[in-house]
């Protein structure tokens, strides 16, 4: 009986850590809020020095498999500044985005999109 108990104590208390741990304003691992993830245009960063952190959903072997899609563009750079605050970046370049509804891979009368880019580290200038 008192197995139980704890298994039960344990339970309640991982419900309610998931629970707690939504927030309103998506967040990367390292806290740094997506909305200050800088979608760049092309020209804007002329002089500027960065550095490339990851080619955001097409680095990893599981995009062969698996690749995130949203029902709207914003929805799907809101999940790329995600990822890339998540990754230490401050910073998105090449960003490209596919409605893949009418592709074979996604029979959907919906729209379903894909995007993606760089995540980039932008160094500050000094004075």
């Amino acid at each position: 009986m008192k197995i139980q108990g704890t298994w039960l104590a344990a339970l309640l208390l991982v419900a309610v850590s998931l629970l707690s741990s939504c927030a309103s304003t998506p967040q990367g691992e390292l806290g740094r809020p997506a909305a200050e993830v800088k979608v760049y245009t092309m020209g804007e960063l002329n002089g500027s020095p960065y550095e490339v952190v990851s080619r955001i959903w097409v680095d990893s072997w599981r995009t062969a498999i698996w690749r995130p899609t949203y029902p709207s563009e914003e929805e799907a750079i809101t999940g790329l500044r995600v990822e890339a605050a998540r990754l230490g970046a401050n910073g998105l370049v090449n960003v490209f985005c596919l409605n893949q509804s009418g592709s074979t891979s996604f029979q959907s009368a919906k729209p379903v999109v894909l995007c993606y880019g760089n995540a980039i580290r932008v160094r500050q200038s000094e004075g």
